[in-house]
């Protein structure tokens, strides 16, 4: 499986916005038990990406994507708390 599942609120956020940028793949998002999970792929490339995140040696995100990237983020979390999803999916963005 070469993919990389995140449902952090600081780390999601940030893989998003590094895909807008072209540097690793969204591939979905899905809830389960109202925890809302992001997927991403390469695998390796988003370990990477959250590894220079934490010691802030990152690549350059813009902060308009990473802005569209938390409100994102934060939108699912919501829907799958007040849905309380009943089928386990969530709306795609």
């Amino acid at each position: 499986m070469n993919e990389y599942i995140e449902k952090d609120k600081t780390n999601a956020p940030f893989l998003l916005a590094a895909s807008f940028a072209g540097l690793i793949k969204f591939v979905k998002s899905y809830s389960e038990n109202r925890i809302v999970y992001w997927q991403f792929t390469p695998k390796k490339e988003a370990q990477d990406l959250i590894d220079k995140f934490r010691t802030k040696t990152e690549p350059h995100i813009p902060a308009r994507d990473l802005f569209e990237a938390i409100e994102t983020f934060w939108k699912q979390v919501a829907q799958a708390r007040n849905e309380g999803n009943r089928n386990g999916n969530i709306e795609k963005y």
